[in-house]
């Protein structure tokens, strides 16, 4: 037997979701995790929900816009309210002859997301989520990370728990008892933001810089002026500077430094030329060259993961040496 399954978020809802950075792409693999094989999105605003056969409906969308919706299953069997923070609200469950439908009120439904999914697994554990840092996987979650429900074949696997980079980038340090920093050209702290979008991130969050100039790349993380005008701000030697600049005892240093476009690239280093290190103190600085395809946000969003990615590899290949 199919399962499907629906979210229906309104206008303000997408904007809830755009202000977190989260894709729809997200919600709908989870609920694959969850069991669904088929997952689908609508407008609350749109009503044509109410025409669709679905076996799990969740809505999202302010308080007084899901009045209607309580009305429009308030014949359910069986009810449970369920309390969700960020702010406090209360949630419920209908669960009713022909499916179950959960309404979410605004507020974040990314790292709560267990507490709702649980009432559609009836307590069964998700199915496992493969993450990948790539964009070849069936689940298309956001630019330059996708999912899938089967082991990919591929060396991009970031986890198989359905964690969000984010998440999962804070398990690790926290794991190894690391702070994190940050050194950010061309992304200009979004690498900053996406770790401190996590409850408890300041656990691991240290301290950043938006070292955009030439002269803050200097005055802030110590690169030599020298290194800058022999080989150019976007270069190994200047973004391995820039993480040695940021790393101390007991940190790990994440540090980029790239042409995001649309100007500015030229045939040596082109739009999409992007350096990534990571670096602690006392150990080797760990950088790779990326060649990324896109619209200046698209490049960005993909240098971030790009960085994360390297992050996580780094510190876990020097805990198995």
């Amino acid at each position: 037997m199919v399962t499907r399954a629906r979210w229906v978020i309104s206008e303000r809802g997408l904007q809830s979701l755009s202000c977190a950075g989260v894709t729809t792409g997200w919600l709908r693999a989870w609920l694959h995790a969850a069991g669904a094989d088929e997952t689908d999105v609508s407008l609350l605003e749109s009503a044509n929900w109410q025409d669709e056969a679905d076996d799990w409906q969740l809505f999202f969308a302010t308080e007084s816009e899901l009045k209607t919706v309580h009305a429009a299953v308030s014949d359910a069997a069986d009810i449970t309210v369920f309390e969700l923070d960020d702010p406090v609200r209360r949630g419920t469950c209908y669960r009713r002859e022909r499916g179950i439908s959960i309404l979410i009120p605004l507020g974040d439904i990314v790292f709560q997301r267990l507490l709702y999914l649980r009432l559609l697994t009836t307590g069964q554990s998700l199915r496992p989520l493969y993450i990948c840092a790539d964009e070849m996987q069936p689940l298309q979650l956001e630019s330059g990370i996708s999912g899938s429900l089967k082991l990919p074949a591929t060396t991009a696997l970031l986890n198989n728990s359905g964690l969000m980079l984010e998440e999962q980038v804070i398990a690790v340090l926290r794991r190894h008892a690391l702070l994190l920093r940050t050194v950010e050209s061309c992304t200009a702290g979004m690498i900053a933001a996406r770790i401190c979008r996590v409850p408890g991130a300041s656990s691991v969050a240290d301290r950043g810089w938006v070292t955009y100039s030439n002269t803050a790349k200097h005055e802030q993380v110590g690169v030599p002026e020298q290194l800058i005008q022999q080989y150019g701000a976007v270069s190994e030697p200047v973004v391995r500077a820039m993480a040695a600049g940021g790393a101390a005892a007991g940190c790990v240093s994440v540090a980029v430094s790239g042409i995001a476009g649309p100007g500015g690239g030229t045939a040596d280093k082109p739009v999409g030329t992007v350096w990534i290190a990571v670096g602690s103190a006392g150990a080797d600085i760990n950088s790779r060259c990326l060649h990324l395809a896109g619209a200046r946000h698209e490049i960005q969003a993909k240098t971030v993961v790009a960085a994360l990615q390297l992050l996580i590899s780094d510190v876990t290949d020097k805990e198995m040496r």
